[in-house]
């Protein structure tokens, strides 16, 4: 059966602009995410893993800029969205989970608000529905307004590299600005000619979708004075038919039943008539309380009304994920959840995130720096070093069949219970990209680095259908080179604990 695909990144290079020039945080990476399924992505801090994550939330700190590549989701692609437009995805479509929950909540406001904020405040269902109308000639207006400032801005950047380059004499880098200037300066009247005619669409489609929600509303509205006037004039009769018995009697205890159910229907016939409306405060609570069980918060009702101070750290990221849970995401984006937690606290986010992955069928991308922890959340695991993806796959074949260096470094540094020996550790640091490599990022890290390592680039070599690894190591001339004996030992100590799990799974069945 073919996998439904979700998301999409295709050659997405990320940079931010400094005083000392562009830092390349991510280069040309690309990856898939499927329905129902974990993509994990691993790598040193520092290696872009958050930075391209941030980016599919349109959550890049100010002076961010996409240079170039994509991120489609449901055929848009986010890296040409409009805030507007953005803000119907962010969190409805596309949730995310923080490293720090402490951090991530209001200390001053009651857990509660906090899960039923964002609920509230986009809950004006007369408005949606009338946006949902016209929604797509309005983002198309938008996202044609955005080409103004994604020109503006790539033509600044652009310009500020030419200022920087110090190869480049002061005549041609004026000669060269002046040149992107009018470049900049005939493709912005271009747009600018086309945005009258995406304007006046949209305007037409919201007037008409106006015209219908008036009708719609005032149905609402007539429809529930109906049903309140039918109401009322029932309650009179039951107050009536009350006051013929006499006080204190059975005939008296049941009419007043009675008259306390019709009032009852009186204010759960209010309640309903508003839902059409808007999201109402009950509705919210009601909401919070199911997703507070469902992330396993004891007594939800009283943890309602309590402060984020009140709560342990494994607590707080429980909040911090029904908060992501109350617009049912489709996309679920965690972002070292774990980090700042102990141990214990840790297998059992994971294994919440895991069940609820599994109840919901969402995709989730799980970020961190930690292979340990991936091991049994990731169906793929991407891992990334200074900017790009060097080896991707499956979760066995990174676990069982590693071919990148450092991959087997990372696999070489993670403790288990049975280590006795000096856990090894990677030398060296990260490069500066401000200045990133020629070659191979990893080669002054690498003990089994090649000369053309240092010079140019490794392609993706295919080890499977599912498996690529990025490293010259692969290719048909390159010497052979075995991975260290730590890893052999912890590859076969991993395939005798999986083979050891499923027989006694088998034994239990």
């Amino acid at each position: 059966m073919k996998k439904e695909k979700v998301l999409e990144v295709n050659n997405l290079k990320i940079s931010f602009r400094t005083p000392n020039g562009l830092v390349r945080a991510v280069r040309e990476i690309s990856f898939d995410l499927y329905k129902g399924e974990t993509l994990a992505i691993v790598g040193e801090s520092g290696s872009g893993k958050s930075v391209t994550n941030r980016a599919i939330m349109g959550i890049l700190a100010g002076n961010g800029i996409i240079d170039d590549g994509s991120i489609l989701y449901r055929e848009q692609d986010l890296a040409k969205l409009s805030e507007a437009n953005f803000h119907a995805i962010r969190g409805n479509k596309i949730g995310m989970i923080f490293q720090d929950p402490l951090s991530s909540l209001n200390p001053t406001m009651k857990i509660g608000k906090q899960i039923t904020e964002a609920m509230l405040i986009n809950g004006d269902r007369i408005k949606n529905k009338m946006v949902d109308m016209y929604h797509t000639e309005y983002y198309e207006y938008l996202n044609k307004k955005k080409e103004l400032d994604l020109a503006r801005k790539n033509a600044k950047t652009r310009i500020f590299e030419i200022q920087l380059d110090d190869t480049i004499s002061k005549q041609d880098k004026k000669t060269q600005i002046a040149s992107i200037k009018t470049e900049l300066k005939v493709k912005l009247s271009e747009i600018k000619a086309e945005i009258p005619s995406f304007k006046k669409k949209y305007i037409e489609k919201k007037e008409e979708a106006k015209t219908i929600v008036k009708a719609d509303v005032a149905q609402i509205k007539a429809d529930e004075k109906v049903e309140l006037q039918s109401l009322k004039s029932n309650l009179a009769e039951q107050k009536k038919l009350l006051e013929t018995f006499t006080k204190d009697s059975e005939d008296y205890s049941n009419q007043l039943k009675n008259v306390n159910k019709v009032k009852e229907d009186i204010r759960n016939n209010r309640e309903n008539f508003k839902r059409k409306l808007h999201v109402t405060k009950k509705e919210a609570y009601e909401r919070a309380i199911e997703i507070m069980n469902e992330v396993g918060i004891p007594e939800p009702e009283k943890r309602f009304n309590q402060y984020p101070f009140q709560f342990s750290g494994g607590m707080r990221q429980r909040v911090v994920i029904a908060i992501a849970l109350m617009a049912d995401p489709e996309v679920l984006i965690c972002d070292e959840p774990t980090t700042a937690l102990d141990v214990t606290i840790q297998g059992q986010i994971l294994n919440l995130i895991k069940n609820l992955k599994k109840q919901r069928d969402l995709s989730v991308i799980f970020i961190t720096h930690d292979l340990g922890v991936v091991a049994n959340v990731a169906d793929r695991v991407a891992v990334m070093y200074a900017g790009k993806i060097v080896e991707y796959g499956t979760s066995e074949d990174i676990f069982y069949n590693p071919k990148h260096p450092y991959t087997w470094a990372l696999l070489s540094s993670v403790p288990d219970l049975d280590t006795k020996e000096k856990l090894l550790s990677i030398p060296g640091t990260p490069p500066d990209m401000l200045y990133p490599p020629k070659g191979d990022a990893f080669a002054d890290r690498n003990q089994f680095a090649l000369k053309i390592d240092f010079e140019e680039q490794p392609p993706f070599f295919k080890i499977s259908d599912n498996h690529y690894a990025a490293t010259w190591l692969l290719h048909e001339d390159a010497p052979k080179v075995d991975m260290p004996v730590i890893v052999k030992d912890r590859i076969e100590k991993y395939k005798a604990q999986e083979k050891a799990f499923q027989q006694s799974k088998g034994a239990q069945a």
